[in-house]
């Protein structure tokens, strides 16, 4: 499946999560038995998704909040969220 900047993400409502500090967060699959440890902006990422989000309304906000240019954060949020739709960690829609 190809992911685009409208594609809708949406969190996978099995998988548990924990903040780790102050800006970084832990996701366990239960089903699959894997975690996931993330940094402050994958953090951010799934604090953004707890209503569903396209790619590009999460870029828009990663960029407001962060220190990145539009590019890096397009490249690097679809990268992250191909790595969040092959563990299962979200789902995607409207590809």
């Amino acid at each position: 499946m190809s992911i685009e900047m409208r594609t809708m993400l949406t969190r996978n409502a099995d998988i548990l999560h924990a903040p780790v500090g102050k800006e970084e967060a832990v996701m366990m699959s239960i089903e699959v038995g894997r975690y996931f440890g993330v940094n402050a902006v994958g953090a951010r990422i799934w604090e953004l998704l707890e209503t569903p989000q396209t790619i590009a309304q999460l870029c828009a906000q990663i960029c407001a909040e962060f220190d990145v240019d539009l590019q890096t954060c397009k490249s690097a949020v679809l990268k992250f969220s191909r790595n969040l739709i092959d563990n299962g960690v979200v789902h995607a829609s409207g590809t």
